[in-house]
């Protein structure tokens, strides 16, 4: 799940995320079963990613491939963004999975896709330190938190290894959670040493009864290394 648009509306997405349940240890979400719907992905109880999301995933895919070369995606899902990722003009495409059944769609997808695909099985903060420092062009990061104090954040502890892997002039892009503007995480990204922030507003229209967006927008990151 996702946040909505206001303060109020964000902490009643955490409460419904508690009262689902989040696992007991990390290992129990790369086992579990990845229930997939007309709507979208479900593992575990939650909400993982919905089909509305396409607008977003593409807006996030075509920043992420802005500077062409090696493009790292972290957290597959629905492979929503993955095949909007595809159709740029890229050179390689690495992919990090941490559930072993949406690991099996990624691996079907990279069978068939147009460049080249390494999938890579597990959780970003085990596999990233294998990679080279300044190794990719393009990051695209959109994981599920997988514990209280993850949510609305998960992604704040990946700012500064993506500053190490991009190359001098990469772009950061992620799922931001956020519905009107990326300042609340300028002081965090500038800390992992990023000085070029901006973002854009994509419009999207999640159903009623969404149990994680209400907003009809969502901001997209657009942080460069300099």
């Amino acid at each position: 799940m996702r946040p909505v648009d206001s303060a109020q509306p964000r902490a009643a997405t955490a409460r419904t995320r508690d009262a689902i349940g989040f696992p007991d240890a990390r290992e129990e979400w790369v086992e579990a079963t990845a229930e997939y719907g007309e709507h979208g992905l479900r593992i575990l109880g939650h909400p993982v990613m919905e089909r509305w999301e396409d607008p977003y995933m593409r807006d996030l895919a075509v920043v992420a491939t802005s500077r062409r070369g090696r493009v790292l995606e972290v957290g597959f899902g629905l492979g929503i963004s993955a095949g909007h990722i595809q159709r740029q003009p890229i050179d390689t495409h690495v992919v990090i999975e941490a559930n072993r059944d949406v690991f099996a769609e990624l691996l079907a997808f990279g069978a068939t896709a147009e460049h080249p695909v390494l999938p890579m099985l597990g959780f970003w903060q085990a596999i990233c330190p294998c990679l080279r420092d300044q190794s990719f062009d393009g990051i695209l990061f959109d994981t599920y938190p997988l514990a209280r104090e993850e949510v609305h954040g998960n992604h704040f502890a990946f700012f500064a290894e993506a500053h190490r892997l991009l190359r001098p002039g990469g772009v950061l892009t992620y799922y931001s959670d956020e519905a009107t503007s990326l300042e609340p995480h300028r002081g965090r990204l500038r800390k992992a040493g990023f000085r070029e922030i901006a973002w854009r507003l994509c419009r999207v229209s999640p159903p009623p009864g969404c149990l994680y967006w209400r907003s009809p927008t969502i901001v997209s990151p657009i942080v460069v290394k300099t």
